[in-house]
């Protein structure tokens, strides 16, 4: 008996150890860079300029791209312009589909892809490919609920978690 309990002694020591070896030691902490709406930055070698054109009821959305848009937009739709310019000499990829919206703390989902689809007619699909010294601006709208999410601060356009945390900053108009 004495013996299992050295065994199992042993094992929670060189657990213990390992866990905080690799938490100390091996696993870094990634810094959090938040930039602000209208201000350019650098992601994955591309230049991009995020700003924000509002938050839109479907029937504003209908107002303003027609009456076909009803069929594809939530009751509430924050609208995002994303400016992304490649720099490089060779054609750059960029998915956005990864990208999704923080409101305060709670995570307000990803791009509604038929709106997306809608609104950026000429791009097909969520990943966006950039020729050498070219710039492409694309529309990207998220859900946005006003009863939940109305007077929460602030909203971030989560880019990136991890290697990088990058995040945009949204302030509206």
């Amino acid at each position: 008996m004495k013996r299992i309990i050295s065994i199992i002694t042993m094992l929670a020591i060189a657990f213990t150890t390992r866990v905080v070896y690799v938490n100390a030691v091996e696993y870094h902490f990634t810094e959090k860079a938040v930039y602000s709406t209208g201000e350019t930055f650098i992601f994955h070698d591309l230049e991009l300029i995020c700003t924000c054109d509002g938050i839109y009821s479907s029937e504003e959305l209908a107002k303003i791209y027609g009456e076909e848009v009803l069929n594809c937009s939530d009751e509430s739709d924050l609208i995002l312009t994303l400016e992304i310019t490649n720099p490089t000499d060779e054609p750059q990829a960029l998915d956005l589909s990864s990208f999704c919206m923080q409101y305060a703390y709670t995570s307000g989902g990803g791009i509604n892809p038929y709106l997306f689809g809608y609104l950026n007619g000429g791009i097909g699909g969520s990943k966006c490919t950039i020729e050498s010294g070219k710039t492409v601006t694309v529309l990207l709208p998220y859900p946005y609920d006003w009863d939940t999410l109305g007077s929460q601060k602030p909203n971030d356009l989560v880019l990136s978690l991890y290697p990088e945390n990058v995040r945009v900053r949204i302030v509206e108009k």
